[in-house]
Order: C-alpha cells, then sequence, then structure tokens
C-alpha cells in the first residue's frame, strides 16, 4: 500500500500544480479554462485524500502513518517543484548578454 499512496501523493502534487495558473503555463501550451484548472486542483485534492487513506489503511499506529504521510508529501513537493523548474528551463531557456 505504500507504493500506491506514494504514487497517488505525487500525481496529486503533480496535478495540484498544473492546476495553478503560474504551472498551467509550464505544462500546457496554450491557455486553459478556469474550469479546466479548478478541476485539476480538485482532482489533485482528491488524490491526496486517497494517498492519505491509502497509507493508513490496516495501520496499527495511525499517528505515526500521518507524520510519515506529511514527510514523504514534502519530498513530492520538492519533487514537483524540481520537475516545474526543469520543465520551465527547457521552455523559456535564460537570456545570454
Amino acid at each position: 500500500m505504500m507504493g500506491a499512496a506514494l504514487l497517488c501523493g505525487q500525481i496529486s502534487i503533480l496535478l495540484l500544480a498544473a492546476g495553478s495558473a503560474r504551472g498551467s503555463g509550464i505544462f500546457f501550451k496554450k491557455a486553459t479554462s478556469a474550469s479546466y484548472l479548478l478541476g485539476l486542483r480538485l482532482t489533485g485534492c482528491a488524490l491526496l485524500g486517497l494517498s492519505l487513506m491509502l497509507q493508513l489503511h490496516g495501520s496499527q499506529t495511525p499517528i505515526i502513518d500521518v507524520i510519515t504521510w506529511l514527510g514523504l508529501l514534502s519530498v513530492e513537493m520538492l519533487l514537483a517543484a524540481l520537475l516545474c523548474t526543469t520543465l520551465n528551463a527547457k521552455k523559456n531557456p535564460p537570456r545570454r548578454k
């Protein structure tokens, strides 16, 4: 269950990033509608909840599992930020003087 929780968490963070105003410019080439971005954010939130439920499924110590989930969530956010930075750098290379 840990692997499924990690996968759901990473996908949810990427969906939340793509659903933001700045992230949509990185992930999509053309402008997207506000309702589509809202759908991405809502799907990301639902997957975050699923990730937590998968982490807690059959748990002996739920408090420790919630703390572990929060720690893994921070690592997933860091990976998503690195991915967004890399994609943005490829899309918009820095200008040289």
